[in-house]
């Protein structure tokens, strides 16, 4: 059963009792930030060969597109995951996924731990076009990284997960109206996607808040979306799942991962629904027991090794 707000899995995260308060103003998300760090999760991290902190993708209007990339032992080159972390599209870093993308990056993946811009400093659409700048930015450089630039995985979690479905659907339907860069030309496409406990119904979330009540209104609507959010939380780039049917019967392989636990069930569910009517090869594991965030903490919470295990098999023979 969904817990009532979100003191369960912030507690199990931070090591300790705390009351998550609900959020009243957006001016609040900035002052939030430091905590929801959790570097403090990063010990005893998975050995790779390389690791490449704060390259720069891209710079614009003040702003550096960073992210860390992570290169396993071995000969490559390697597949690739372009990973892109959670936090309501307002908190979070590439810093605090080190634990999770450093475990991807032992079993054989060169994984780009993606640093995308925050809201409200900058709302939809910067943090989408931030991954869809780093998808062709991999297709284009990866392989200076031992990365192989025509196997590539997209993943994420919670926000991250709405990015990384968010990004298959833009480069689908096309990126016209956005912000592209130098690499507006580029043309990717990806092997498999795994994600997270993501959100990809946006009027869902206001209909069936539970644990995220005050957030999925201040930070996911007004500090993402802005105040006239009711123009934007259907479009496809906001809502993956509302896309078209043509649009979703070209995902790549997917891999949906959820707490049951945790109030966004539902949008997993709802995701493996359509695309699963689609044709499209979609697993879903729910998991008993566990709330949102598991991945971050697979040495404090029992079974999401086993979880991580039966995802790399997954990868395997789809990549295979």
């Amino acid at each position: 059963m969904a817990h009532p707000n979100n003191d369960n899995w912030v507690s199990v995260l931070v090591g300790q009792e705390v009351e998550m308060p609900l959020p009243s103003s957006i001016d609040e998300i900035a002052p939030a930030r430091a905590g929801f760090d959790f570097s403090h999760l990063n010990q005893d991290l998975a050995p790779v060969a390389e690791v490449h902190e704060n390259v720069v993708l891209r710079s614009r209007a003040g702003f550096d597109l960073t992210a860390e990339i992570y290169v396993p032992e071995g000969t490559g080159p390697f597949p690739v995951v372009l990973y892109s972390h959670g936090g309501g599209w307002c908190v979070g870093s590439a810093e605090g996924l080190r634990r999770p993308t450093r475990k991807i990056a032992n079993q054989g993946y060169v994984v780009v731990n993606l640093d995308y811009g925050l809201a409200p400093e900058h709302p939809f659409p910067w943090a989408l076009e931030d991954v869809i700048y780093a998808a062709r930015w991999v297709k284009t450089h990866i392989a200076e990284y031992h990365g192989d630039p025509n196997t590539i995985v997209i993943s994420g979690d919670s926000a991250g997960a709405n990015l990384s479905a968010a990004t298959i659907v833009a480069l689908k339907m096309g990126t016209g109206d956005l912000d592209n860069g130098d690499l507006g030309g580029v043309d990717v496409s990806f092997n498999a996607a795994v994600l997270f406990f993501g959100v990809y119904d946006f009027p869902q979330t206001l209909l069936r808040p539970g644990s995220n009540a005050g957030a999925t209104e201040m930070w996911w609507h007004l500090a993402y979306l802005g105040p006239h959010f009711a123009t934007k939380n259907q479009h496809p780039f906001v809502s993956p799942a509302l896309a078209p049917d043509d649009v979703l019967s070209t995902f790549p392989p997917t891999y949906l991962s959820v707490g049951c636990e945790d109030s966004l069930l539902p949008q997993s569910l709802e995701m493996t629904d359509k695309l699963g009517w689609l044709n499209v090869p979609v697993r879903l594991s729910a998991n008993s027991g566990w709330d949102h965030a598991f991945s971050y903490a697979d040495h404090l919470l029992p079974g999401v090794s086993e979880e991580f295990d039966r995802i790399f098999q997954w990868l395997k023979g789809v990549l295979a």
